[in-house]
């Protein structure tokens, strides 16, 4: 039995959880098609928004281990997605990033999912709209409360 604090009621905190769950789990499917993963597409992201990165930091980022991350981004590297190249600071390592293609395909599925995201919202009665938006912040402080790096905190 999973021990929820007494300020919070166990039934709505899962509605929450499920809810948050339903809403990424759609936006995904309707927008990645077969293109990518879930990882793959968030392993995309990551190199987009934080520049090149060294592949440990982008493993210990992403939440995956060094064999899984390889194989991403040999996934992502055959697709012409993300490039690997030598880090000036260290002859010995490897930077991964986002090639034009990656960052190009990486704005447009952020573009499409904020469209589809709008159009959705746009359905609802202006009541719920208001309330979503004033939990914004709320929401935003719970994403931060569960990152599980420093590097994931600055996402």
């Amino acid at each position: 039995m999973v021990h929820v604090p007494e300020r919070f009621d166990s039934d709505d905190v899962n509605r929450l959880r499920t809810a948050l769950a339903r809403i990424a789990r759609r936006l995904d499917r309707q927008t990645r098609r077969a293109t990518l993963t879930h990882t793959e597409l968030s392993v995309l992201a990551t190199l987009e928004c934080r520049g090149p990165l060294r592949a440990g930091e982008l493993a210990e980022i992403e939440g995956v281990n060094q064999t899984m991350l390889s194989r991403i981004v040999g996934k992502l590297a055959e697709a012409g997605l993300v490039e690997r190249t030598p880090d000036p600071a260290d002859a010995r390592a490897v930077l991964l990033a986002v090639t034009p293609a990656g960052g190009d395909l990486h704005r447009r599925l952020r573009a499409e999912r904020t469209r589809l995201l709008a159009e959705h919202l746009a359905t609802l009665p202006d009541t719920e709209t208001t309330r979503l938006m004033a939990a914004l912040p709320a929401l935003e402080a719970l994403a931060t409360a569960l990152a599980t790096t420093p590097q994931e905190q600055h996402r």
